[in-house]
């Protein structure tokens, strides 16, 4: 790999940390998931830095071709983002069912009390 291009990927993980980081400090992004992100970036600097990790992995593995091996890394990667955001979609979308249950029942009753109100007015 030509030098340049190793430093060009250091400096796109770091500036993609740095945006990370920045994002956690200002309530973007949960922590947890930020973790994940902050590691692939230490990640990618790491493989930039010395490439002979993905040969020697790659060949570990029995994997032909060290490309391949990116992308079954990134493969492996992002299962586990993948499932970590399903459960959180999930849950939020079960609060959101259960919160419009619980407004419609506030509002029927709502209803029901001005409806009482205003038979006692007439009844006055």
């Amino acid at each position: 790999m030509n030098i340049r291009i190793q430093i060009l990927i250091v400096l796109v993980a770091l500036l993609a940390m740095l945006y990370v980081i920045n994002k956690v400090r200002k309530n973007g992004i949960e922590l947890r998931y930020s973790l994940l992100w902050l590691l692939l970036g230490g990640g990618i600097i790491v493989f930039a830095c010395f490439p002979q990790i993905i040969n020697w992995l790659s060949h570990t593995l029995g994997i032909s071709q060290p490309v391949n091996m990116l992308f079954f890394a990134g493969f492996c990667f992002l299962l586990p983002i993948i499932f970590s955001l399903s459960v959180a979609v999930s849950r939020l979308s079960n609060k959101a069912k259960r919160m419009t249950q619980e407004l419609a029942l506030l509002n029927k009753e709502l209803e029901r009390i001005g409806k009482e109100s205003k038979k006692k007015e007439k009844e006055e």
